[in-house]
């Protein structure tokens, strides 16, 4: 319900009907009940927004994908799939799904993927060089595996350089990979 203009339009020494003020209490009560806080707060119906949603740039997901789609016979340690310089308006941290599907020419010399930002993989363990944020894939000639890395790091806010790598791990050793992708997901600042 709406209020009359003259009610809200009072002068001092006006006189206040009773349907008047109880009126302003309804409106009250229901503003309380069906406000939404600007601090946060539950939607449990239908929430439209005219203007549009906007969400901090700490959050959100972005799918990164190279020009060509097959990388065959890959006889060398490491071979960039995806170079890409990303801005970041505010530090974010991330998380990092690189993936494709690959094969080897030998079971005992695998295919390794990694992820990299600003030239290091993630999950580089300080000091001790221990990377946790590969993924690894033997297969048998002409069987096509997926393959999958997961890291995460804190980026600041600025331009950062992401990459999805992938090799045979030793030189000579022949790898393919198809299809590879690399998914960011921006978690947050903190």
């Amino acid at each position: 319900m709406t209020l009359d203009q003259n009610t809200a339009n009072k002068a001092p020494g006006d006189p206040v009907r009773s349907a008047d003020w109880n009126d302003l209490a309804a409106a009250v009560l229901r503003h309380e009940t069906g406000k939404l806080d600007l601090s946060g707060g539950t939607v449990t119906g239908l929430l439209t927004a005219q203007g549009g949603l906007t969400a901090p740039q700490s959050l959100g997901v972005q799918l990164l994908t190279p020009e060509q789609a097959s990388f065959d016979n890959i006889t060398v340690s490491e071979v960039q799939m995806i170079n890409r310089d990303i801005p970041f308006q505010t530090d974010a941290t991330l998380l990092l799904v690189g993936h494709g599907h690959g094969t080897t020419a030998d079971v005992n010399h695998p295919l390794t993927m990694r992820i990299k930002v600003d030239g290091v993989t993630t999950g580089t363990f300080d000091g001790e060089g221990v990377e946790w944020g590969r993924g690894y894939l033997a297969a048998s000639r002409d069987t096509w595996l997926p393959i999958t890395a997961i890291g995460t790091t804190r980026v600041l806010a600025g331009t950062r350089n992401l990459q999805l790598t992938a090799g045979g791990g030793t030189p000579g050793a022949m790898v393919s990979l198809h299809e590879p992708a690399l998914w960011v997901i921006r978690l947050g600042a903190g």
